[in-house]
């Protein structure tokens, strides 16, 4: 009797596990299942409705308006948007856990012994914490998204594509208590085209002199002739020569920024539609936000200048994971080097950005990545327009980008040749546009793979000078 006493009792805490773990996990799949099967049933019923409408409500809004990517990225970067989605996520998360915790509760029936209690309590623990740590990552990514747009993306004037391309101005700047002013000596234009993403870059020198305003800018006015008032009056300097002169940009918020938008215009002879100004100490931050950047160095950096020289620290060639202040030192030293080579750097680096900020990235660092771009960043493209800008830059992920860089010997920095470099930089536009149209050739699977070709690429790199970036067909091969 003792022995058929007991089978009964085991199936019955065999079913009760069964039962107990359909529970639990049935809330997962459609909540107000667990409810429903142990009595609760209008309650369960309710539930189980809502979920049902919700995920219908869904399916057909995305069948009937089909958001395009661009589409998508606006809505994730439209603050209302965004409020909305953190309030109404946090009170769908919390009554879904209010559901796992009843479920919890109907599945521990006195038929369980200990250690099936411990599997469906790790069970449900387990799914809680899950559900608990996507809701709080999700509510930091959308959080961060808002501070982001609320602090940067703050203009609301609109520029359409200039011949079908979108021209944005790149400058890195540096201000410090040495120097009087902002001085931009990162100065890079990316023209993408409208539809397609491809890149170029153009990259001007900071010692770049002579440099002639359009016909149109207000500071023609001051200098016909160009910027041609001595040695001093490089490229960054036009920053601060024209950063008190509300009498030329009165509509400006920062007429030396007004300024050197239009020397860049009349250097390169494309129109300006957007600038990015990038503070040098902020972009230190954006690296270790996330997780720092990996680069291919080909000679020693140093990470010291001429005030500091006896700390004689460098960072060692060789393929290296570089963290904030590394990469900092890496697009600004020149210490045993000079402006172009720097430039060929601060292109690689970019090259290198582009390539490997992934959005898990993003994701995970999100708080760190908010706090780092509203000290780092300013701009003036719209908020409005991060849905096309980030559809773009999907795009460009993948491209190839040609580069045009205003560096000796090609080009003189003391007496330029600007009508030449308007008309390289015109015909590299041109290039860009024409290899777009054509197919790529097909590959066989003849194509052999020998030795030399895969040993290319360990030695080349280390071969090259990172000034080769400045003028390339291929950013990414040459870097």
């Amino acid at each position: 009797m003792s022995a058929l006493g007991a089978r009964p009792r085991r199936v019955a805490q065999r079913g009760g596990l069964r039962r107990a773990l359909v529970l639990i996990l049935g809330t997962v799949v459609w909540p107000g299942i667990a409810q429903f099967l142990a009595g609760a049933r209008r309650l369960g019923a309710a539930v189980m409705v809502l979920w049902v409408a919700a995920l219908t409500a869904a399916l057909v809004m995305w069948f009937r308006f089909r958001p395009d990517r661009a589409q998508l990225i606006d809505w994730l970067t439209d603050p209302s948007v965004l409020q909305v989605a953190r309030v109404t996520g946090l009170v769908l998360v919390v009554l879904w856990l209010l559901l796992f915790v009843d479920a919890w509760r109907l599945a521990l029936v006195r038929s369980l012994n200990v250690w099936r209690l411990g599997v469906i309590s790790v069970v449900n623990v387990t799914i809680v914490a899950l559900v608990t740590s996507t809701a709080y990552l999700s509510w930091n990514t959308v959080s961060a998204s808002k501070e982001v747009v609320e602090k940067v993306f703050t203009e609301t004037k609109v520029e359409s594509p200039l011949k079908g391309r979108y021209n944005i101005l790149l400058l890195g700047a540096d201000s410090g208590s040495d120097r009087f002013g902002l001085r931009p000596d990162s100065v890079n234009l990316v023209s993408i085209d409208a539809d397609t993403g491809v890149p170029i870059m153009v990259s001007l020198p900071r010692n770049l002199q002579n440099v002639p305003f359009p016909e149109d800018s207000p500071m023609r006015t001051v200098y016909p002739y160009g910027f041609n008032c001595g040695s001093e009056c490089l490229l960054n300097a036009v920053h601060t020569a024209a950063a008190n002169r509300k009498d030329l940009y009165p509509r400006s918020k920062d007429p030396g920024l007004a300024a050197t938008l239009d020397a860049v215009e009349g250097a390169t002879g494309l129109e300006v539609n957007y600038y990015v100004l990038v503070n040098m100490k902020g972009f230190k931050s954006l690296v270790d936000a996330v997780g720092g950047i990996t680069m291919d160095i080909k000679e020693p950096i140093a990470k010291f200048g001429k005030d500091d020289a006896w700390k004689q620290v460098y960072i060692q060639p060789g393929r290296r994971k570089l963290n904030g202040d590394e990469a900092l030192w890496y697009g600004r030293s020149r210490v045993q080097s000079d402006d172009y080579t720097r430039m060929g750097r601060q292109k690689c680096l970019m090259q290198a950005m582009l390539k490997q900020l992934s959005p898990q990235q993003v994701v995970l660092n999100a708080g760190k990545i908010a706090s780092s771009s509203a000290e780092m960043l300013s701009t003036n493209i719209p908020a409005s327009e991060l849905g096309a800008f980030g559809d773009l830059a999907l795009k460009a992920k993948d491209k190839k980008i040609a580069t045009l860089s205003v560096v000796p010997p090609e080009y003189s920095t003391v007496t330029p040749d600007f009508e030449q470099i308007r008309s390289d930089v015109a015909a590299l536009v041109a290039k860009s546009e024409r290899q777009q149209t054509r197919r790529p050739r097909a590959t066989t699977s003849a194509s052999p793979t020998t030795a030399p070709t895969t040993a290319a690429p360990t030695t080349e790199p280390t071969e090259k000078s990172p000034s080769a970036a400045n003028n390339t067909d291929d950013l990414s091969a040459t870097c």
